[in-house]
């Protein structure tokens, strides 16, 4: 009387198998996941200059409804107070934010590139001239005259620019520009 025995597993080709498998599987899903950080950045730059541009677009048509025509000083867009009015220059596009009466505004330095932000971007996020501002996400610098660009600093290749006489926003979120 003989007794048989069947042994029970995974022989060594089918394990090697498998793990083949999970190698393959993990070159193609690892690389999707790496890019999460950046999809986010490129996300967030993309709302941020959404929002940016609706602002621009809503104070000329604010400018509009008061009527249209040349310059005006400090327009009450946004809120109540000075922290909501703008500047709007002779194209009907915000210039900057200042109290003093200024008859012919102009977006004509970075500050008047970072008061823009600040109005127009409710709870916007901290712009600086300066990369080194702690809190701060975008740079912004002055190109020239009417004319701003919005460095996101955790990503400096992306950015947002702002042409004040033709109310033009380009958000450039590629990161490999």
């Amino acid at each position: 009387m003989t007794r048989s025995t069947t042994a029970s597993g995974f022989t060594l080709i089918e394990m090697v198998v498998v793990i083949i498998v999970l190698a393959i599987l993990a070159v193609i899903a690892v690389p999707k996941f790496i890019n999460l950080k950046q999809d986010a950045e490129i996300a967030s730059i993309e709302a941020t200059g959404g929002a940016f541009k609706g602002g621009i677009t809503l104070a000329n048509v604010k400018w509009a409804s008061k009527g249209g025509n040349g310059p005006v000083d400090n327009l009450q867009v946004f809120g109540d107070g000075s922290s909501g009015q703008l500047d709007i220059n002779q194209w009907g596009f915000p210039a900057q934010n200042y109290p003093p009466f200024e008859s012919s505004p102009r977006l004509n330095n970075v500050a008047d590139c970072m008061s823009v932000w600040r109005t127009v971007l409710q709870d916007a996020p901290v712009v600086s001239n300066n990369a080194n501002t702690a809190g701060a996400e975008y740079l912004a610098t002055y190109i020239s005259s009417d004319q701003c660009r919005y460095f996101y600093l955790p990503e400096q290749t992306m950015s947002i620019y702002y042409d004040s006489r033709n109310g033009n926003v380009i958000t450039d979120s590629d990161p490999n520009s």
